[in-house]
């Protein structure tokens, strides 16, 4: 774990356990396919530094106006857009991205995001692996409950539908603001062959060996256990890409794939608690 840390440019030894597994969490999305990610937390802790640099392979919008045709296909040129080319397209800063033409980008952006399909104009339904970061800045003192969370969204990510469709929210605000201690100091992966792996290991799936060895417990929908499986693979492969691990150590990564989707659970209820009541997930171990 530790030469992840450096080698994202970080210092294993400013943070402590926790800290060290949400940010490998911030690395899922670059890992595996497919993966909706949300974080909020203050400004200075690492979030944009780490998509840009950790892979070559992102796009990351810093506010401003984003089109369906930059996004997903280009009519007029013929073009694939991001999502068709990315491993992951980050919005940043995701209270202030505009999209150009919202009545079009958001319904495209939700059947994206349950399956990976798009299709636009002339082009046929096309399938795309790109995962999705949707991030923003955020005052401590609104991090204490989701309805102060809710206030730094944008009016498309209300839409429960959309936000059902998230498969983890990092709570951003328990990771401390950079400053010199924070800076890696030793050895990590260079960031170019760094980058590949990350890459590469998006081929790999561990889906099999999380059903095998757990379930998820609590009145939780498909969607919950799917995202917590989506994850949990980005996390095995990240803590484990040779598969070997001991029955412990995958039950740590399982909880915190958990409550990363309790945490969107949780502002769910708030934003439509008819039809998402509060529930309490846990993952239990087979056998």
């Amino acid at each position: 774990m530790d030469l992840l840390i450096r080698s994202i440019g970080l210092n294993p030894t400013a943070y402590g356990w926790r800290q060290k597994l949400l940010l490998l969490a911030r690395l899922v999305p670059l890992c595996e396919g497919n993966v909706n990610i949300m974080e909020l937390g203050p400004r200075a802790t690492g979030k944009t530094y780490l998509y840009r640099n950790a892979s070559y392979y992102t796009r990351i919008y810093s506010g401003g106006t984003v089109s369906a045709a930059v996004l997903f296909y280009n009519a007029a040129l013929r073009k694939i857009g991001d999502i068709g080319l990315k491993d992951a397209v980050v919005f940043d800063e995701v209270s202030k991205v505009n999209f150009r033409d919202p009545d079009e980008i958001v319904p495209k952006l939700k059947d994206y995001m349950v399956d990976g399909h798009f299709e636009r104009g002339p082009l046929p339904r096309a399938h795309s692996t790109c995962s999705l970061v949707f991030m923003g800045n955020i005052e401590l003192e609104d991090a204490a409950a989701p309805i102060g969370l809710l206030s730094y969204l944008p009016d498309f990510m209300k839409d429960s539908a959309l936000l059902d469709r998230v498969h983890g929210f990092i709570p951003g605000w328990e990771l401390p603001k950079i400053s010199g201690e924070h800076l890696a100091k030793g050895y990590g992966l260079a960031a170019d062959y760094f980058s590949e792996v990350l890459h590469r290991l998006r081929d790999l799936s561990f889906r099999k060996i999380i059903e095998d060895f757990f379930e998820l417990v609590g009145g939780y929908s498909v969607r919950d256990w799917e995202a917590v499986k989506r994850v949990l693979s980005g996390l095995i492969k990240l803590m484990f890409p040779h598969g070997e691990f001991d029955r412990g150590e995958l039950v740590e990564l399982a909880e915190i794939a958990v409550e990363l989707r309790q945490r969107v659970a949780d502002l769910l209820s708030q934003v439509s608690p008819s039809e998402y009541p509060q529930r309490k997930l846990e993952v239990r171990v087979r056998g």
